[in-house]
């Protein structure tokens, strides 16, 4: 294990350092069943792109994905597991003054900070959100311009630079001010260090484990399916919005979580786990999450719900194939 040294910082005029960006992280490339999984967990693989870190190790919660009755479990990568693989250590930012005096002192310090920001002011969502809609997003703030007064983010996919009314509107609101203070975090890169594959692997197959102990007992797609049953009636009144923002918190955040499942199967089979069977029902499940997706997408205009009885049940299936394979190595 050793620290770090091939992280790329440019230095701006001011002397406060940015991460170069890389590009966004292959998967969100939208060659997958889901090319986004959801605005934090976007960010965070672009960041750990850029800082040309290892991605897999840190899905082993997705193996404990579970349907809560109305959302499905909004993966993330987990805030220990980021310190146990890579030792970047994340903590609440107490916003107790303007963010960009937070964001300067931080970056100074050679850290990241995650701020969750309002899409309406991005200018990485024009054509989208921008100055269109507003809803809650993360970004991580990688650099700033003094002279210019700009700062540079990742957000998902994109990196841009705030900077005029659109950074006033995000990084001025501070406790005791009438704007609300916003929800940050810094992203410690200081301790980051570069372990081996074998250690690596060790701590991934321990996390595997460790998160394992979460695998739902009752099968989550037959209580999705359950749950579906109550909703006919207000799928049938063709509110697209109150669609859409449904399907994100399940449908969405089902077959996303149960990809990145299959690549950490994938991941842990390249380290010796016997468990890539579990890999392609793994993606059933999240191929089946896709298709009901596009299926139901126009009930809004036909009024008239499918039957999607089959697709639950050949999901609910692999389902249960997977944890056959998973459940003896890791769960409860």
């Amino acid at each position: 294990m050793a620290a770090r040294s091939d992280v790329e910082l440019r230095w701006e005029g001011d002397g406060l350092p940015a991460l170069a960006w890389r590009g966004a992280h292959p998967w969100l490339s939208g060659e997958r069943i889901w090319s986004t999984i959801n605005g934090s967990a976007d960010t965070w693989l672009s960041l750990l792109h850029t800082l040309g870190l290892e991605t897999e190790p840190l899905l082993m919660s997705s193996l404990c994905a579970d349907f809560e009755g109305d959302q499905w479990t909004r993966v993330g990568l987990p805030e220990a597991d980021l310190w146990s693989c890579h030792g970047i250590a994340v903590e609440e930012l107490q916003v107790w003054r303007p963010l960009l005096a937070h964001a300067v002192e931080q970056l100074s310090r050679g850290h990241a900070m995650l701020v969750d920001a309002d899409q309406f002011h991005l200018p990485d969502m024009i054509g989208a959100g921008y100055l269109r809609e507003h809803a809650t997003t993360t970004i991580a703030v990688t650099g700033y311009q003094q002279r210019a007064r700009e700062i540079r983010y990742i957000h998902g996919s994109h990196t841009g630079m705030l900077a005029g009314r659109d950074l006033d509107a995000i990084v001025t609101g501070a406790a005791g001010d009438a704007l609300r203070p916003s929800v940050a975090r810094l992203v410690k890169l200081d301790r980051m260090v570069a372990r081996g594959r074998t250690e690596l692997g060790e701590i991934g197959i321990a996390l595997a484990r460790f998160h394992g102990t979460r695998m739902p007992v009752v099968n989550p797609v037959r209580a999705f399916a359950e749950s579906m049953r109550e909703h006919v009636s207000w799928l049938s009144a063709g509110d697209a919005a109150y669609f859409e923002r449904w399907a994100h918190a399940t449908l969405h955040q089902c077959g996303s979580a149960f990809e990145l499942a299959g690549d950490a199967c994938r991941w842990l089979a390249s380290h010796g786990q016997p468990v890539a069977a579990a890999v392609e029902p793994l993606q059933a499940v999240s191929r089946g999450a896709r298709t009901l997706h596009q299926r139901l997408a126009l009930v809004h205009e036909t009024r008239r719900p499918p039957d999607v009885t089959r697709i639950l049940e050949t999901m609910a299936s692999a389902w249960t194939d997977a944890m056959m394979i998973l459940r003896p190595l890791y769960g409860p």
